[in-house]
């Protein structure tokens, strides 16, 4: 079995997917939790390939983007978690690069934001174009599937993506995007609440 370390800060965030993935495949794996001066200065040295985190490093080849090693670890540990049909993994594919290319990269910079106001503003924007694209396009999937996951009855990576971030939603972890903003959306609360209530996610949850 090859030597896992995987490198982020100290929250759930991008890396979390991955984590749950990882457990949930039986690979064991170091999680290397940074605080924001650590991070600075490992950058600072060139520790990651893109400048930014999460990294994988396997065998001690240091990996980027989270769907590559969210594929990678469905591949190698649990096989269930990536779809064999091929329109299922192209569907499990187009939520996953959905989620992380236009929703998380449309997000990130309210996340950084330090004025509230500016902060709500800019969060409004999100709900009304990127977000509201997002979600009607995987909601549309879901349907297309018969539910409750993308690929159908079979959880998936994508999945495990779409349920934190409406579990975020849902916990209040997103200032200015409520409950209400999930309520066009049935099928992604549907989609997280049989996700989360997986016994093997239940379990990569605690650890």
């Amino acid at each position: 079995m090859p030597q896992l370390a995987l490198t982020y800060f100290d929250s759930p965030g991008r890396a979390e997917p991955v984590r749950l993935a990882l457990r949930m495949g039986g690979l064991p794996f170091e999680d290397r939790r940074l605080s924001f001066p650590e991070f600075a200065s490992a950058r600072a040295r060139g520790d990651f390939p893109l400048g930014s985190v999460p990294v994988l490093e396997i065998d001690g080849q240091r990996i980027t983007q989270t769907a590559a090693m969210l594929r990678w670890a469905a591949r190698v540990g649990d096989t269930s978690l990536y779809p064999q049909d091929p329109t299922l993994a192209l569907w499990v594919d187009s939520a996953l690069d959905s989620m992380n290319d236009t929703f998380s990269h449309a997000l990130l910079p309210s996340l950084f934001e330090r004025d509230p106001e500016r902060k709500l503003a800019m969060r409004a924007e999100l709900v009304a174009g990127p977000m509201a694209r997002v979600f009607t396009y995987i909601e549309g999937l879901v349907a297309r599937s018969g539910g409750p996951f993308v690929a159908g009855a079979a959880l998936s990576v994508a999945d495990l993506v779409i349920a934190l971030q409406v579990d975020q939603v849902r916990r209040g972890g997103l200032d200015g995007i409520t409950l209400e903003h999930l309520a066009p959306y049935p099928r992604l609360v549907a989609l997280a609440e049989a996700c989360l209530a997986d016994p093997r996610v239940v379990a990569a949850r605690a650890g």
